[in-house]
């Protein structure tokens, strides 16, 4: 707080005819702005009469207006020796040490200026100032209250001991006095400035930056307004607008202090890892040897996947400041990436060790003992780390993701759930609970989770493709067919985008678009077995049967032999059995077992015995079927049928009731209708048939197999009949029939 005089001549006394030219003379050149030439003259008094209190007097007035203040006190101390009572030499010589920062020397010369002259409200002022250079600011406060005495309306003084106010910590008794000097000066840009950084420090980063936009108003060349507000807009996350302002201020000054440093910070935080990098290399070339200028500029490098320059600059910044611990962290997340697990761990041991009280250093150690495999550390960690902060959200999901790891989904789900309430926007959280929900069969909880999580980040393609892979998905939300055009427009050349979608459809009876997509998505990829089953268990649904042979056979010629083929094979099995190639059925449906049998592939192969008069081996794969699944109530009723062949009376009526007990029982019948259909029983189909609607008439399904029934005995009106009243009462694979018999 500097203030620069400039001093005043006053008329001479009398002197020796020769010392008075020369001072007239001297303060002639002064008047002049000569003060070389002044020097010269009041040097020649000074030799003529070295007694001469005048002479040393405007000399050192002359060489304060050249900034020459050591000059100038020496001047003014041979003044005050001549003339102890002069009380502008002892103003002067404390104005001259003030502005070579001797604050306290300038205090003791304004104490005796003051005494000379108490009423003077300069002298008050200056001492204020020097007071508040060396941090004294209730004296500074206490001096321009003083002055404020003598000059109630004078705004300098609000402005002067609103800084010291500032500097003292009463932001409120800082604000008052800006507020009193715009008052009175409201045009001077400095004071809205001072206002703004006040405010900035109680936190009201808005009232701030009104306050910068004012001063830039007034004064548009003012860099630091610039500078300031661009920092209140990056703590407040207007990132795009910091930088522009920050620009600016580059534009003005380039040599503000950590300015390229905090321009690139805020390019980095608006996404833009390029152009952050840009400035951060003009910050490494103004600030070499700041520690955190190559900090910032390695987490650029490894957003940009630069792995190897990241380590480079996080390395030249441990080596200036080895206890820099935010450096170590961030170097354990690159060696992380760079698959140094145990270098990881070593440096967020480090990062720990100097700030034992940073969560980051837990996390990122937590993150390298996973690759480690040491998942009870995690835990302990992280549980270190909640202790710490137990508004972590970060700490929260990693150690979830350890319960995780351990099978102890709950506690994982405890922990995302903890976090979510926390951060009720995180993403991963989101994810990973929605993951592990599925896990444990709470499909709609998975489903909303992941709903949540595309609503959040709707650009991420991850969460689409978890959604599809949750089971019948299409039956927790109402927004399948939604989502997934959305995932395509994201990536139309995702296959799997377009089988979930056509599952959406087909679950919500556009079977039309359905097929379109299957069909889309297998031209997309034709070696996509999800897409060629799925749309082979459509077609077969809707009496495609050849559609859906062919389906499962490219299926099985893209993959032949690992554990998911076994459904290809099983499926294709129960297709041959319709169209009665019982042993091309039976080589296929053996090939499943051998590969991976559930109950279903025992109840096809069953059937296909069935078909043989193979009743025994029936019998027996229908025991399997009830075996792996006791509530397959089809594999009971269809064991009750082989067991009355068998001549097993006894039990086929236990297994019927069996099949009964566990299944609702029109939707047994229809299911024993459509196996007579395949065994060539048509008589005996259609009298399930009615059983089956006479237990329940408002099932759709009933209807639409006794359509199918009647195809056989070429009864179409009244096999559409069939069909359009199963429409009617609700069923979602009708039409399609219905669409390709009745034309």
């Amino acid at each position: 707080m500097k203030k620069l005089l400039f001093f005043i001549f006053f008329p001479l006394s009398a002197f020796a005819q020769t010392a008075d030219t020369y001072i007239q003379n001297g303060n002639a050149r002064a008047d002049a702005k000569d003060y070389k030439g002044a020097i010269q003259l009041f040097s020649r008094a000074i030799e003529l009469n070295g007694n001469n209190s005048e002479a040393y007097y405007y000399r050192a007035n002359a060489y304060g207006n050249l900034k020459d203040y050591n000059a100038a006190i020496d001047d003014y101390a041979k003044t005050i020796n001549l003339k102890p009572d002069f009380t502008n030499a002892y103003y002067y010589k404390a104005n001259a040490e003030s502005n070579i920062g001797n604050y306290n020397d300038a205090i003791n010369d304004f104490n005796k200026a003051i005494t000379l002259e108490p009423g003077n409200l300069k002298m008050y002022q200056y001492r204020g100032n020097a007071k508040s250079n060396i941090k004294d600011y209730a004296g500074a406060i206490a001096d321009f209250t003083f002055a404020l005495k003598i000059a109630p309306n004078n705004a300098e003084l609000y402005e002067y001991r609103g800084l010291a106010k500032n500097g003292q910590g009463n932001f409120t008794g800082a604000i008052n006095d800006y507020n009193m000097a715009i008052k009175l000066n409201p045009q001077k840009a400095d004071l809205y400035r001072y206002r703004a950084d006040t405010k900035t420090s109680t936190n009201d980063l808005k009232g701030g930056i009104a306050d910068y936009t004012i001063a830039i108003n007034y004064n548009p060349q003012n860099a630091e307004a610039y500078f300031y507000r661009a920092n209140n807009k990056s703590n407040l996350g207007d990132y795009k607008s910091a930088v522009e302002d920050f620009k600016k201020a580059a534009a003005l000054n380039p040599d503000l202090k950590n300015l390229f440093l905090y321009l690139a910070n805020a390019q980095k935080n608006m996404g833009d890892n390029k152009g952050a990098l840009d400035y951060f290399n003009i910050a490494v070339t103004k600030y070499p040897a700041k520690a955190n200028v190559y900090l910032y500029r390695g987490l650029v490098k490894s957003n940009l996947k630069d792995y190897k320059g990241a380590m480079d600059d996080l390395n030249h910044a441990i080596a200036l400041d080895a206890g820099n611990a935010e450096a170590y962290q961030n170097r354990s997340a690159v060696k992380l990436e760079l698959k140094d697990f145990q270098g990881a761990k070593l440096d967020a041991d480090s990062a720990i060790i100097l700030n034992p009280k940073d969560l980051k250093g837990y996390v990122s150690r937590s993150k390298a003992k996973m690759e480690l495999k040491d998942t009870a550390g995690i835990i302990a960690d992280m549980t270190l780390a909640i202790n710490l902060n137990n508004n972590s959200d970060e700490a929260y999901l990693v150690r979830g993701d350890a319960h995780r790891n351990l099978g102890d989904r709950q506690a994982a789900i405890r922990d995302y759930n903890t976090a979510i309430q926390i951060n009720p926007n995180y993403t991963y959280a989101y994810l990973n609970r929605g993951i592990e929900k599925d896990k444990i069969n709470d499909k709609a909880g998975a489903v909303k989770d992941l709903e949540k999580l595309i609503a959040l980040a709707p650009q991420r393609q991850d969460a689409y493709e978890r959604l599809g892979k949750v089971d019948k998905f299409y039956t927790y939300t109402n927004k399948g067919v939604q989502l997934f055009t959305s995932a395509i427009a994201l990536n139309p050349t995702n296959a799997n985008f377009y089988l979930f979608r056509g599952e959406a459809k087909a679950a919500a009876g556009d079977y039309r678009g359905a097929t379109a997509d299957y069909d889309s998505g297998i031209a997309k990829n034709p070696k996509n077995t999800a897409l060629l089953l799925k749309r082979g268990l459509f077609r077969a649904g809707t009496e495609d049967i050849n559609g859906a042979l062919a389906d499962f056979t490219a299926a099985i010629k893209v993959d032949s032999t690992s554990d998911s083929s076994a459904v290809f094979y099983q499926n294709r099995g129960h297709i041959q059995a319709r169209l009665k190639n019982y042993k091309a059925a039976m080589t296929d449906l053996d090939k499943a077992v051998s590969i991976f049998s559930n109950d279903e592939t025992f109840l096809f192969r069953g059937d296909v015995k069935l078909a043989l008069k193979d009743y025994a081996g029936a019998a027996d794969d229908y025991h399997n079927a009830t075996y792996i699944n006791a509530n397959n109530g089809k594999a009971y009723a269809h064991s009750s049928i082989a067991k009355k062949k068998l001549g097993d009376e006894q039990g086929a009526t236990e297994d019927m009731d069996n099949a009964l007990k566990v299944n609702n029982g029109s939707d047994i019948y229809i299911d024993l209708a459509a196996l007579k259909l395949t065994l060539s029983d048509a008589g005996g189909a259609l009298n399930d048939c009615v059983t089956a609607i006479s237990l329940n008439p408002q099932n759709g399904e009933a209807y639409l197999q006794r359509g199918l029934v009647k195809i056989t005995f070429n009864e179409t009106t009244g096999a559409c009949a069939d069909f359009n009243k199963a429409i009617e009462l609700g069923s979602k694979t009708a039409a399609a029939i219905a669409a390709h018999y009745c034309k």
